[in-house]
């Protein structure tokens, strides 16, 4: 199967122009809302024809227009589902699109980072699915690169075959040996609907959140003079609370029932209620493991991880997690399953002492510009001024006990952040540049800050660590140009 040219589903046609039928069914909707029954009797079309006959050239002619419009971005989306194909030739996956901006394209199966499977509810609905296919490329990082829609065996098969053929060209089968049995996959952990909740809720941005509220109802309310209009505020707040319930329950929805695989190779996740998203992927694509601990998270002893995977994570940032919130002991058994490798044998040393220097500075400014800002307007500016400066100084304190650094001969991990704190772990053949920044103060005490990226999507591509010893970051640095490039290892394999 797929050995010859194959097109989409179908109903690709209805998913390119969903948006533009919905946008006409509304427009319709709303010009017929007080028609009724009438549009089914023959004596509405003879009004509608002397309307526009005698009265309504111009309506009727835009009305033209936009149906015109309609017809022939549908005549476009058919094409584009008549023209575009995609097989399997030998070791290669070709895409072939022959339309007005014609594209050919035919990639080597073994630069496929990661192939996922998605079935939204129109798509669960009539039986299709969407898979996805992402390249080990940086530049393509937050996107997808192909997009299919078939029916959801055929998305299955695709899936599968693909991962096979990519099995076997790195060396995991024998030239000529006979397919495998399916390896048994073991499951690592189960999150339930309530769960992928808990995680939505302790990953709000509490402080932006804060800091927007007292912008809209509280500094209003302390104006020396004047009345003050609060029923517009209330009404914004009305809309972003129950923008904020409907972006929770789809988070939810989304996450829900979130499923960890893993077999001696690959990784598999699952998650969604609705939309049912399918990931997989390999263990060595993995370029970095982010242990994230936000605000709310810290308060119950709680985290989740993430990933730096090249095509995890695209335009919609769909997902790169590895787990949702969880408690310490689930964080290290997920660790241990998924990634044994990320894991560093020496223990971490503390940031240097003018680490929070900057920060209490930066404390006594935010304190000072709030001050500034408002000491005209409001009589008790101050007491804002206090609590951002309160505020400022806490985020100081915790940056400054979150820090620290600690690498072996083949791992890196880094630990940051104000209020949302993140323990960054990372092989040095992974790391894909690297820069040790300091200044005429720093060089003084010997200390600098290291910057290095790897491959990922942008949320997780940058990193920067706190005020260290040079000398360490020295010895990190020779490490990471010393050590063998992973990409290239897992592309030609070990000269």
């Amino acid at each position: 199967m797929f050995e010859s040219p194959t097109r989409n589903h179908f109903t690709i046609v209805l998913e390119r122009a969903g948006a533009v039928i919905a946008f006409m069914l509304v427009l319709v909707g709303n010009d017929l809302k007080d028609v009724g029954w009438e549009i089914f009797t023959l004596d509405y079309y003879r009004s509608l024809w002397h309307m526009a006959v005698y009265e309504g050239k111009k309506s009727v002619l835009i009305g033209l227009l936009i149906f015109a419009g309609l017809a022939w971005y549908l005549y476009i989306s058919v094409r584009y589902w008549k023209r575009t194909t995609f097989y399997i030739d030998g070791v290669d996956f070709v895409y072939e699109r022959k339309t007005m901006f014609r594209a050919s394209s035919r990639l080597p199966i073994q630069n496929i980072a990661v192939v996922n499977v998605e079935r939204n509810i129109f798509e669960r609905l009539i039986g299709t699915a969407k898979v996805k296919i992402d390249l080990n490329s940086s530049r393509t990082a937050n996107s997808t690169d192909f997009k299919f829609v078939l029916r959801e065996q055929q998305a299955l098969e695709l899936k599968e075959k693909l991962m096979t053929i990519k099995q076997t060209l790195t060396g995991e089968e024998t030239a000529g040996e006979e397919e495998p049995e399916q390896e048994p996959r073991q499951q690592v952990a189960f999150f339930t609907v309530a769960e992928a909740l808990r995680h939505k809720i302790l990953f709000m941005p509490v402080i932006q959140m804060l800091v927007t509220l007292t912008a809209l109802f509280v500094l209003p309310q302390l104006r020396l003079s004047g009345d003050y209009n609060m029923s517009r505020l209330w009404y914004l707040l009305i809309v972003a609370v129950v923008g904020w319930v409907f972006s929770l329950v789809s988070g939810t929805l989304n996450l829900g029932n979130y499923k960890i695989e893993r077999d001696s190779r690959m990784i598999y996740i699952s998650c969604g209620v609705l939309n049912q998203r399918h990931y997989v992927f390999e263990t060595e694509k993995i370029n970095a493991v982010l242990v994230r601990k936000p605000l709310l998270a810290r308060m119950f002893g709680l985290a989740s991880i993430d990933l730096a995977v090249v095509g995890l994570g695209n335009e919609r940032n769909e997902t790169t997690h590895l787990s949702l919130v969880t408690d310490k002991q689930q964080i290290e058994t997920i660790l241990r399953a998924c990634v044994p490798e990320f894991d560093c044998s020496e223990p971490p040393h503390r940031c240097h002492g003018l680490n929070i220097v900057w920060p209490i500075l930066r404390a006594f400014l935010v304190g000072g510009g709030t001050y500034l800002a408002l000491f005209q307007v409001y009589l008790d500016a101050y007491i804002f001024a206090l609590i951002a400066f309160a505020v400022a100084l806490l985020g100081a304190i915790l940056e400054f006990c979150a820090c620290d650094f600690a690498m072996d001969e083949h791992i890196v991990r880094y630990t940051g952040g104000i209020f949302n704190k993140l323990t960054g772990v990372f092989k040095y053949g992974d790391v894909q540049s690297m820069e040790i920044r300091t200044n005429l103060f720093y060089r003084l005490f010997g200390i600098g800050r290291l910057h290095f990226a790897v491959l990922g999507a942008s949320s997780v591509r940058k990193h920067k660590t706190g005020l260290f010893p040079v000398k360490g970051f020295e010895e990190a640095s020779a490490r990471m140009v010393a050590h063998e490039d992973n990409v290239l290892l897992g592309k030609y394999g070990a000269s």
